[in-house]
């Protein structure tokens, strides 16, 4: 199962959700607002609820939902929401709303999804760009002139195969190297990684099987 995992940043307008594949949404704590705004009623409300309860009677705008609350400081609420999903059979979660405000906290959630994604299949979304963390192999079917950023966690050696700017057992490192705006050359990316981890970021809406419509999850 797939879900929709929305925190409490910026989240993409209803155009680029509605493009977005999965099975059910997940707010993190006040983002259900922003969920509701775009014609997404969560199936989960998860968090300290701090902000999701500024609104009077937040249970009139989510009758369907199922708030959990989840006082517990020694976890964010990023953190809570991912739990629940797990706790309900997520396999997959989709991330929205990763940045925006504070910048320490835009950091802490990067943080976050690093040390979840060694357990968890976690993917980013954020203007029309999807991200992941890669610590093994991955195979990604392309098309030439697309943008593929390579970004160290915090240091990684790897090899590329079908980029513009290509890679042989090179070190990229944050403070030293990285890889940002690369761009692929063939239908198909292969990157194999030797030591560390990396994020790799492309376009996703093309065409290769990752994205495609979501289900109607506005009733």
């Amino acid at each position: 199962m797939r879900a929709l995992l929305s925190l409490s940043g910026t989240i993409p307008p209803p155009s680029e959700l509605c493009r977005l594949r999965y099975d059910m949404a997940i707010a993190a704590d006040g983002s259900a607002w922003q969920l509701l705004e775009r014609g997404i009623h969560p199936e989960f409300i998860v968090g300290d609820l701090d902000s999701f309860q500024r609104i009077p009677h937040p249970e009139q705008a989510f009758p369907q939902s199922r708030v959990i609350h989840e006082p517990d400081q020694n976890f964010t609420d990023f953190e809570k929401a991912l739990r629940v999903g797990v706790a309900h059979g997520v396999t997959e979660f989709l991330i929205v709303g990763m940045h925006g405000g504070e910048l320490e906290h835009t950091l802490n959630n990067w943080s976050i999804f690093l040390r979840y994604s060694q357990r968890l299949a976690l993917e980013i979304y954020d203007a029309g760009r999807l991200g992941r963390s890669v610590s093994a192999s991955l195979s990604l079917p392309s098309r030439p002139g697309e943008v593929i950023s390579l970004i160290p966690q915090p240091r990684v050696v790897l090899s590329t195969r079908g980029l513009v700017w290509e890679l042989n057992g090179e070190t990229l490192e944050l403070g030293r190297r990285e890889g940002a705006r690369n761009q692929s050359r063939s239908d198909l990316v292969e990157l194999t990684v030797h030591e560390g981890s990396v994020l790799v970021f492309y376009d996703a809406f093309v065409s290769r099987g990752r994205v495609s419509r979501a289900p109607d999850h506005s009733a």
